[in-house]
Parts: C-alpha cells; sequence; structure tokens
C-alpha cells in the first residue's frame, strides 16, 4: 500500500508540491485568524444573588435568605448547578448555567425570579458583577485601630470604594463589616407646644 502512494506521488510531482503549497497556505491564513487569549475563558454562564442581612447568625440567614431564593431559582431554564454559601450577615447563591446560555438573558431571568421571592422588608437582594471565574479577586481589611468601627466604614464608603472603582478593570467593591453611620432623629414630646 505504501509503494503505491510513493510511486503515485513520484509520478505526480507538480500535482503533490501544488497540494502542499495550497495546503501551507490555508494553514498560515487560519492561524493568522485564529483569537488568541492569554487566559481563554472555559467557564460556564454564572449569576450570583449577594444578600446582606446585617446583624444575623448564619442559620438565621440561610433559613430566611439563602432557602427562598433557591426555592425561587430551580427550573430556571438552562440552570445545571446551583450553590449558595451563608455567613455572618451575609448569603451568596451562586447559579451555573449550561453552554447554551446566554450571560445577559440568564441574569434577566435570575432578576424577574427574585421579585416573587419572599424576604424580610430590611433586605434587598442584588446581582454579583458580571465577570468570569478568570478575574482576579482582591480582598482586604481597612485597619486604623485609633478609630472606631463607624469611622473605618465610612472611609471604606466615601474614599477607599470610590478610588478602587475609578480603576479600569475593576468590576465592583463589595464592602462588609464595620459600623454603617446613621442618622436620627427622636423627637422629645415635652417640648412640642399645644
Amino acid at each position: 500500500m505504501i509503494q503505491k502512494i510513493i510511486s503515485f506521488c513520484l509520478q505526480q510531482r507538480l500535482l503533490i508540491i501544488g497540494a502542499s503549497v495550497l495546503l501551507a497556505a490555508v494553514g498560515i491564513i487560519s492561524f493568522e485568524r485564529l483569537p488568541v487569549q492569554a487566559f481563554p475563558d472555559v467557564q460556564n454562564v454564572f449569576v450570583q444573588v449577594v444578600t446582606q442581612y446585617p446583624g444575623q447568625a448564619p442559620e438565621e440567614v440561610e433559613k430566611l435568605i439563602s432557602l427562598p431564593i433557591e426555592k425561587e431559582m430551580n427550573g430556571l431554564s438552562h440552570l445545571i448547578n446551583m450553590r449558595s454559601v451563608s455567613i455572618f450577615g451575609l448569603s451568596v447563591v451562586t447559579l451555573t448555567f449550561d453552554d447554551d446560555a446566554e450571560d445577559y438573558f440568564s441574569r434577566q431571568q435570575v432578576l424577574e425570579r427574585l421579585r416573587a421571592v419572599s424576604l424580610p422588608n430590611e433586605v434587598s437582594p442584588v446581582l454579583g458583577p458580571m465577570t468570569t471565574g478568570v478575574g482576579e479577586i482582591f480582598r482586604y481589611r481597612l485597619e486604623a485601630p485609633n478609630h472606631p468601627l463607624v469611622e473605618q466604614r465610612a472611609l471604606q464608603d466615601w474614599v477607599v470604594e470610590r478610588k478602587l472603582r475609578s480603576v479600569q478593570g475593576v468590576a465592583d467593591v463589595v464592602a462588609f463589616g464595620g459600623g454603617v453611620k446613621q442618622y436620627q432623629i427622636e423627637v422629645d414630646p415635652s417640648l412640642s407646644k399645644h
């Protein structure tokens, strides 16, 4: 069999040389048009539902936040996996979709279902930023021992977060912990005029 192929190639030299040149040209053109990514995104589409419930234990967060969200998200089209993490004051539900799902359509489906979830009044879930699994995550702690937690949180919210958001490529900054500054007006009924 090999002898027949070799003898055919020797008899039809021009045909074989022309086919080789054509094959090489097609290969070079295909190589130049090939999209090159240093870190190709091979992860499925995912949507995160992040809900803060300050001051609540993980068991309460799981029962009042994570489980109702998971129950409502069951049956979404293209949904292949659902995981949740409930920690002190925070619930993160991660919904993973198959390869046929589109980012914006999946996020829209999750938003529509979130409207039907029965959650405590002071809680409002938000969707995590539209990033991929190859994105960088940077966690930091703001420490100022001579300042109270309320001032540290105000510094985070009004200075650090705004500076980080102005950096190109930063998708989101999520603050967690510290004291949130509140302004309260208390009425003294004894001072009111009749």
